[in-house]
């Protein structure tokens, strides 16, 4: 049993990297190739790799370093700041797709109205692990529009959750499930005020684990804890475990850590998920999917679900960034509208525990994949790149993070 995990995650690996670094080669997102190797390995169309409790876990694990990172990569005065603006961004880039998905997917697919409520949450819902990847990749971190552009994923994607939870539990149960997350968020608030009022207690609270321990990785187990134990309460309460890790993440800054034990975390996370858990997730995730031929007839109204609910958004998401929040950043009110459109590991994590609760069929699911897929090759096509260079942001912030 264990040779074949192995042999599986080579497989998928090495896929997933070689059509990941052809997709980036050509000016898209590598985690759209990843994807597409999956499909090619699964049982879509080769059948070599079979999606498993053993695939499902790595893709977990995986997943929880992918958000962690991203959650590091922010502050919490970022999303403080950015709230109204991110509050508009996300009625226009979320909550009216969402309701027009709902309508054409009650109208034409032949599912339940759970069912396609379900998939027109995971096809509308813009996805922070994509997005935070293409913010980064296009050097946008920094910039109002990208700041903007995470705060409001970060508060869809909680939104989504408890959505999913509203429509596979009861109503008693939905009620507790956002009375547990409003205690957390008040708690939360207190913890970052009181750590970042002690920065140099927790700072020297580090240093001297790594002194008495004689391990300087020592500070990368204190993280990874936090996260699991924060990841494993909100799993607990009934929201996915990565709202949890992005959270642990987001109270984790280089102010409270401190600029060097950061850049050294920063750099091993951002390399250990480019290289390793970013395509192995989204190549399993392309694996789970399974569209075999009696579904293709399904294709068009899928393509019926993406334009009529995607393209008004990021209309109504341009026009209003532009009017309403008056973005003077050259590019800005197109960035937010086309990226906060781009969608991945959170519709794939909907529908996953969609499918496992028998809300959904594998019709739906693998739908949903190659929705995904699409809707990943096309959006940074239409992305103003800064200084009109390729996909090198990251490789570019590794460098930068180096220098510092």
């Amino acid at each position: 049993m264990l040779y074949g995990i192995i042999l599986q995650v080579l497989a998928v690996l090495a896929f997933a990297v070689i059509i990941g670094e052809v997709f980036e080669q050509f000016g898209l997102p590598a985690v759209a190739g990843e994807l597409l190797s999956g499909l090619i390995l699964g049982p879509t169309i080769l059948g070599y790799v079979v999606s498993n409790s053993q695939t499902q876990a790595i893709s977990s694990i995986s997943l929880f370093f992918i958000i962690f990172l991203i959650g590091l990569e922010m502050r919490t005065e970022t999303v403080r700041r950015n709230l109204p603006k991110a509050t508009l961004a996300t009625l226009t880039s979320f909550i009216m797709p969402l309701i027009l998905a709902s309508a054409i997917s009650a109208y034409l697919f032949p599912f339940s109205l759970v069912s396609d409520f379900v998939v027109a949450l995971a096809i509308t819902v813009p996805s922070i692990s994509i997005i935070s990847v293409i913010v980064m990749q296009y050097d946008l971190l920094k910039q109002e529009s990208g700041q903007i552009i995470l705060a409001s994923v970060a508060i869809t994607d909680i939104i989504a959750f408890i959505m999913l939870a509203a429509v596979s539990q009861s109503i008693g149960n939905t009620l507790t499930t956002i009375l547990y997350l409003v205690v957390f968020i008040v708690g939360f608030a207190i913890v970052d005020r009181l750590l970042n009022s002690k920065r140099e207690g927790f700072q020297k609270f580090l240093a001297t684990s790594s002194r008495l321990t004689k391990r300087e990785d020592i500070s990368y187990a204190v993280l990874i804890v936090v996260g699991l134990f924060v990841a494993y309460f909100f799993q607990a309460i009934g929201i996915s475990y990565i709202i949890g890790a992005f959270f642990a993440g987001l109270i984790l800054h280089d102010a409270l850590v401190g600029r060097e034990a950061f850049g050294r975390v920063s750099r091993t996370f951002t390399r250990m998920n480019r290289a390793f858990f970013i395509p192995l997730f989204f190549g399993f995730a392309g694996v789970e999917a399974n569209f075999v031929a009696n579904e293709y007839p399904f294709a068009l109204v899928l393509a019926a679900v993406i334009i009529g609910s995607i393209v008004p958004a990021m209309l109504l998401t341009y026009f209003s960034s532009k009017t309403i929040l008056r973005l003077k950043e050259v590019g800005g009110p197109r960035n937010i509208a086309v990226i906060l459109g781009g969608k991945g590991a959170v519709g794939i994590v909907i529908v996953t525990v969609a499918l496992s609760d028998n809300m959904i069929d594998p019709t739906a699911y693998s739908l949903v994949i190659v929705g995904t897929l699409v809707v990943s090759i096309f959006v940074p096509l239409l992305i103003r790149r800064k200084g009109g260079g390729g996909v090198s942001g990251g490789d570019d912030r590794l460098d930068q993070l180096e220098r510092d």
